[in-house]
């Protein structure tokens, strides 16, 4: 089966529609949550996905207790998407705080950018908490490294289209990952840019394991509300499951 990897900033829109909305996505049938923590600098992120981080600065002040309420609220695995660069200082404070609340996994989107020398002893860290380690790869990775960390990623190996999110991409997005997938020995989900049903679709038909969705899903929600996030989260599963 597919894997649909649903994104959200933590807090976004607001507390009580934030878990509305992660809790639709569980039952809209997303087999793995990914959380947005709110970053110092958003330097890999789109403009969607910053303006999510600006709304919630403006009122979430304790991102602890809203991680235990995300966990109390589903039953799937949690990834924390945050940067490095915020935590490389207290990472084990960090990793011990996800492990008691019983996050499952973190991906640290500049790993392989800004901290690619050291990224042995990273993953090692992270893995030694009791915390599953999912890595981030992209176009500019080269295609050595993006074969070794496949099998040091745990859960999946994440492989973002495009540069940031929602950003257009020059190459076709099946041509790719047909690419990719010859390089990844283990289980390879695409996302980070993947702008509509149509890049999903061929994604899935190159070799792709599952998506991630998270740019798209915001969009609606500034548009619509959660409910018709949440409606699109049930689109995605039926692309999935007839893929």
């Amino acid at each position: 089966m597919k894997m649909l990897v649903s994104y959200s900033t933590l807090g976004y829109p607001d507390k009580d529609n934030y878990l509305k909305f992660v809790k639709g996505l569980v039952d809209s049938g997303s087999d793995i949550l990914e959380i947005g923590l709110l970053p110092k600098y958003a330097k890999y992120d789109g403009p969607v996905i910053r303006r999510s981080y600006k709304e919630v600065s403006k009122w979430l002040k304790d991102v602890w207790s809203l991680l235990e309420e995300t966990r109390r609220a589903v039953d799937v695995p949690l990834v924390i998407l945050t940067y490095l660069e915020d935590w490389a200082s207290s990472l084990p404070e960090l990793l011990d705080r996800m492990k008691d609340i019983g996050i499952d996994g973190v991906l640290f989107p500049d790993l392989l950018i800004d901290y690619v020398d050291e990224y042995e002893r990273y993953v090692k860290e992270i893995k030694s908490h009791g915390i599953k380690a999912v890595i981030f790869t992209s176009p500019s990775v080269p295609d050595p490294l993006i074969h070794k960390v496949s099998t040091l990623s745990d859960i999946f190996l994440y492989f973002g289209v495009r540069p940031t999110t929602g950003v257009p991409l020059p190459v076709g997005v099946d041509s790719l990952i047909t690419r990719v997938r010859t390089l990844v020995k283990n289980k390879l989900v695409v996302g980070f840019g993947l702008s509509d049903v149509n890049d999903m679709v061929k994604a899935l038909k190159a070799g792709a394991d599952g998506v991630a969705i998270g740019t798209v899903y915001i969009e609606e929600i500034e548009r619509n509300g959660v409910n018709s996030a949440i409606s699109l989260a049930k689109k995605f599963r039926a692309i999935l499951d007839g893929a």
